[in-house]
């Protein structure tokens, strides 16, 4: 199912870009047949172009402003809670059967025979690398082969640091906690208390909203329609730059990484 699903998004994507190629080639372009070739040629760069852009944003990640807001207060929830670690563990073994409880982290042995270290960093204080020394020191004793730290933010400096030691370390903040955790394994933790701060719509949220996926369907359907009445109205530019923002904006709020990050993987 998950091979049907990634064949039908590549086409849809492959057909965007060919789409907004092709309309501009048949403007300029009077040999079908040229166009038609062209376009599929700069289709073909194109989607090798943005291959390489995901694979280098990998680790980006952005959510709509509701899940946002879901995010932080379900770790604030789980911050204030007086045993939060036990949600985790509830979590692990809703796909796992061998998930061992220690008094600060958990110790996950996945299908793979792999074993996990997840560790809930249940704080409002941002990880730092003194703390991820910490945990290691954990997982020395243990045998791990990976550690997955959940915390409400990391600072900036961590995600370097990480590369100092020789096991795979992943760090997840609220968001990537949301999103690769709980919204992955359908299992969310009760928001028992909410964060306030006062905080006003910024450029980053509105351009959030406007490129998440939800929004390519529309952008695809206006194009298509001005792109058919092109072919029998005179005034064709008009049209055809139309035509083209829409497109790629279907484009970019469907292959953006940075406002579609999901799991390439399972974590546990």
């Amino acid at each position: 199912m998950k091979k049907i699903l990634f064949l039908f998004q590549f086409i849809l994507k492959c057909s965007l870009i060919f789409l907004i190629a092709f309309i501009w080639l048949r403007f300029f372009l009077h040999k079908l047949w040229l166009s038609f070739t062209l376009a599929l040629a700069i289709t073909c760069l194109t989607e090798l172009a943005i291959y390489i852009f995901k694979k280098k944003n990998n680790n980006k990640m952005n959510l709509k402003l509701k899940e946002r807001e879901d995010a932080e207060n379900m770790f604030f929830s789980l911050i204030s809670m007086t045993n939060g670690i036990e949600f985790f563990e509830n979590l692990a073994k809703t796909r796992h059967n061998n998930v061992l409880r220690k008094k600060d982290y958990l110790i996950v042995t996945n299908n793979e025979k792999e074993r996990i270290l997840l560790y809930p960093f249940l704080k409002l204080d941002a990880l730092t690398p003194q703390d991820i020394v910490n945990i290691q020191k954990n997982s020395l004793k243990e045998n791990i082969q990976k550690i997955i730290i959940a915390c409400y933010d990391y600072t900036k400096d961590c995600p370097l640091f990480i590369k100092n030691f020789d096991n795979n370390i992943l760090l997840l903040n609220k968001d990537e906690s949301y999103a690769l955790l709980f919204k992955e394994y359908q299992f969310f933790p009760e928001i028992t208390n909410k964060y306030k701060k006062t905080s006003n719509l910024s450029l980053k949220d509105l351009i959030a909203y406007s490129f998440n996926r939800s929004r390519t369907k529309g952008y695809v359907f206006s194009a298509i329609i001005l792109f058919i009445t092109s072919f029998f109205v005179r005034v064709n530019v008009y049209y055809c730059v139309i035509a083209t923002i829409l497109l790629l904006f279907a484009l970019v709020s469907y292959v953006n990484p940075k406002y579609n990050k999901k799991a390439d993987c399972e974590l546990l």
